[in-house]
């Protein structure tokens, strides 16, 4: 088959007048990051002394590499990152506290807290505590499951 003719795939020869790029991937074992490179293949495949030296070095960063994941931050960023979480925390703590203060709760507390002035967080309280003696006289002590209505008696 003739290349001259148009049909077939292109002799050697015609692919070296060709300008031909090869990319070299490569992943940096310390930090993970690609490093991508366009690179000639005259210098891939005849490598002079002086080229040789950081492809060895790379190549031995890839075999003499740990088997375990390396950490992805060092103590000062991740002290750094769980410093300002706890302020965060402690910021919706606050806050928190602060909208409690005006919610109901029982009586008792009201007057442990000094709050038995406000008018609408007593009645609220008064509220809750009947609801909460309603509940107790509806379901006394002891008034539980008893496991008398078992649906299956073999166990």
């Amino acid at each position: 088959h003739d290349s001259r003719m148009g049909g077939g795939p292109p002799r050697s020869g015609d692919a070296a007048n060709e300008s031909m790029k090869l990319t070299q991937i490569t992943q940096n074992p310390m930090t993970g990051q690609l490093d991508i490179r366009q690179i000639q293949p005259n210098t891939t495949m005849f490598p002079s002394a002086t080229s040789t030296l950081p492809q060895r070095q790379q190549i031995s960063n890839t075999v003499f590499r740990p088997h375990w994941n390396l950490p992805t931050m060092s103590l000062s960023e991740l002290a750094e990152r769980e410093r300002a979480e706890a302020i965060q925390r402690g910021e919706a703590q606050k806050i928190a506290e602060e909208q409690a203060k005006f919610q109901p709760r029982r009586y008792e507390q009201l007057v442990r807290d000094g709050m038995e002035d406000d008018e609408k967080l007593v009645e609220a309280s008064a509220k809750l505590d009947r609801d909460w003696d309603d509940w107790k006289e509806e379901n006394p002590r002891g008034s539980g499951n008893k496991m008398s209505e078992r649906g299956d008696r073999n166990f």
